[in-house]
């Protein structure tokens, strides 16, 4: 097998015309104000090289620039779409007053040092994870005496670094630093943000990270540099801008530049992410599951759709899904204390609670979620080409069917408690229908009808169902009325007639006066997109007919991924109640309902 090394030295060979051209001039401008600067001596001194330097002052200060790089520190999947995310081991801020460069932490177990939550999960016996020395924990220091910055330390990091693809990428410890100057003249000028990974061997470095022994990231008199400490043998690899390592020390350049003035500039997150569920667990959740998946999935797609998109979509949310359970339902003591499998605690919710798949689409979120054990049933009203794939347990529990809410069909509770013995409402709903052969025509379903056909799920569950709505598009308005806890992932706008509509963002009014009656008042914002106010719509149903809402934006491919949560309502087990009723009738009514859904029996499956 060849190693990385050798096929970087290949590839200097195939290049040694772009090396010469690099290695004969000063510099290469790029641009972006950026500029290669390999053969400039390095202000860090020793050993170190330049690699590439805005050409221009920079606008923002230090203050900003630290800012930006502990995020990217605690962030590294910002810098690479290989890495999953850092994980913090150990973080210590050295006293920059009183005594430069002494530990401000009391004693070491006051220090910050975490055991990876990864560990905990076996995700290293799981998925059979590579690792290198992630035992070593011991922060690692360069030495900087031969420049004249007087470098002291500000911050210091120890991480270990979590790939998306653990079986492929190993996992590694790094230390970065946070070094200030304590001359005078460079206090508040300068600051230097140093990584270096825990491996010892050039071969041992994941794909990851550039194979050189530090990168230094300097700000310095308002001029931004990346340097690296090389590994002696590929100091002529990299003075070819073709190569992969320097196009990194660009890109490092690029994102620390982008993301310090940003600071600056008062960027914040238009999204919050992990408000429900933890970060750490929901992504070890995603690996495991992602392991055990998406490889049959992907090579036994039978869909006209991209199998990735699809495929590592709903491993995702069925990821969150189950964490979310796990929160929701959590073990009691008893059942910790009598159960011998570890499976078993972990996934104790399985004996409190079943779910329902309204729009179950191509299924692979079912699947999923009932080969890990979970009991449930995926309903959509067109049979997919994938169903077929999956196993026989699997398949017995997709159902085609379309969903008419019993409230349409059933009698108002008040009437109900006057004729209990009434179990419809009599109403007749015409349908019109076409075909190739005959004249259109007009069917007339009465709800006894449609409460007994085998073709219709009137949504009446065991009360210990949790229904989610996976971009369920006419049903994501009516899953917060049917009275059972939920995750919707809102779609495509619709009201609860089916129909397409625009739903606009209300506003909340917060003169005092005023809040009482105008808390819900609808105002047209021309600036709020059509999914935001959809979103906004179903959150406001929610809530309107009782449900204790959350809202997670989830880590998925989508940029329709907002989940609308409702695990709490005090009216469980009356619905429905007259809230409801009252929704249905604010939403233009439900007129069409029954017309548009037995529509969807001859209607060909959307594709999202």
């Amino acid at each position: 097998m060849t190693s990385r090394k050798e096929t970087n030295n290949n590839k200097m060979g195939k290049n040694s015309s772009s090396s010469s051209s690099s290695s004969s001039s000063s510099a290469t401008g790029h641009n972006d104000g950026f500029k290669f600067i390999i053969n400039e001596k390095s202000i860090l001194g020793g050993q170190w090289l330049n690699m590439y330097t805005t050409t221009k002052p920079v606008e923002f200060g230090k203050e900003h620039f630290e800012r930006a790089m502990t995020n990217l520190i605690r962030e590294p999947n910002i810098n690479s779409t290989a890495i999953l995310r850092a994980d913090i081991l150990r973080e210590i801020t050295y006293d920059q007053e009183t005594t430069p460069g002494t530990d401000t932490n009391d004693d070491e177990s006051e220090l910050k040092i975490l055991e990876s939550k990864i560990q905990n999960f076996e995700i290293t016996e799981d998925l059979g994870a590579r690792t290198i020395g992630i035992d070593d924990i011991t922060p690692r220091h360069s030495n900087f005496k031969e420049n004249d910055l007087n470098l002291i330390l500000y911050k210091e990091f120890v991480r270990r670094i979590i790939p998306r693809n653990p079986s492929k990428d190993a996992l590694i410890n790094q230390t970065c630093l946070i070094m200030n100057s304590s001359s005078e003249k460079f206090k508040n000028s300068t600051s230097l943000i140093i990584y270096t990974p825990h491996v010892e061997a050039e071969d041992d470095y994941p794909f990851y990270i550039p194979r050189v022994k530090s990168v230094g990231i300097l700000l310095h008199e308002k001029i931004l540099t990346v340097h690296y400490l090389p590994f002696q043998d590929d100091i002529q690899l990299l003075q070819d801008e073709s190569q992969r390592v320097v196009r990194t020390a660009y890109r490092l350049l690029q994102t620390s530049y982008k993301h310090s003035k940003g600071v600056m500039q008062g960027y914040e997150k238009r999204v919050n992410h992990d408000q429900v569920v933890d970060k750490v667990k929901f992504q070890d959740r995603y690996i495991l599951l992602k392991k055990k998946y998406s490889k049959f999935l992907v090579d036994n797609w039978a869909e006209s759709t991209d199998p990735k998109k699809h495929v590592f979509e709903d491993i995702a949310i069925a990821a969150f899904l189950i964490e979310l359970w796990i929160q929701l339902y959590p073990a009691s003591s008893k059942n910790k204390t009598e159960s011998s499998d570890a499976d078993d605690d972990e996934y104790s919710f399985k004996n409190k609670m079943q779910f329902r798949d309204l729009g179950c689409g191509n299924g692979v979120l079912c699947y999923i979620l009932i080969s890990e054990g979970i009991k449930g049933i995926g309903i959509d009203a067109r049979r997919r080409k994938s169903w077929s794939i999956f196993p026989q347990e699997v398949r017995n529990c997709l159902k085609e069917q379309v969903i008419i809410p019993s409230v349409l069909l059933r009698p108002h509770p008040e009437v109900k408690k006057r004729a209990p013995h009434l179990e419809h409402n009599g109403r007749m709903f015409p349908v019109k229908v076409s075909h190739e052969l005959i004249a259109p025509a007009t069917l007339v379903y009465s709800s006894a009808d449609l409460l007994a056909s085998p073709q219709v799920n009137v949504a009446e569950f065991p009360s210990n169902t949790f229904i989610i709505g996976n971009h369920s598009d006419e049903l994501t308005c009516w899953i917060p009325l049917l009275g059972y806890p939920f995750m919707v992932i809102p779609c495509c706008s619709h009201n609860l007639s089916g129909q397409r509509v625009r739903f606009y963002p209300r506003k909340k009014v917060t003169d005092s006066k005023n809040n009482n009656n105008n808390n819900n008042k609808k105002v047209n914002t021309n600036n709020s997109s059509t999914y935001a106010g959809l979103v906004d719509h179903v959150e406001y149903i929610a809530s309107r007919v009782g449900w204790d809402i959350s809202k997670e934006m989830l880590r998925i491919p989508s940029t329709r991924n907002a989940a609308v949560i409702g695990s709490v309502n005090p009216n469980l087990g009356n619905f429905p109640t007259q809230a409801v009723y009252e929704s249905i009738i604010e939403d233009s009514g439900h007129d069409s309902w029954v017309e548009n859904t037995m529509a969807l029996l001859k209607r060909s499956p959307r594709n999202h």
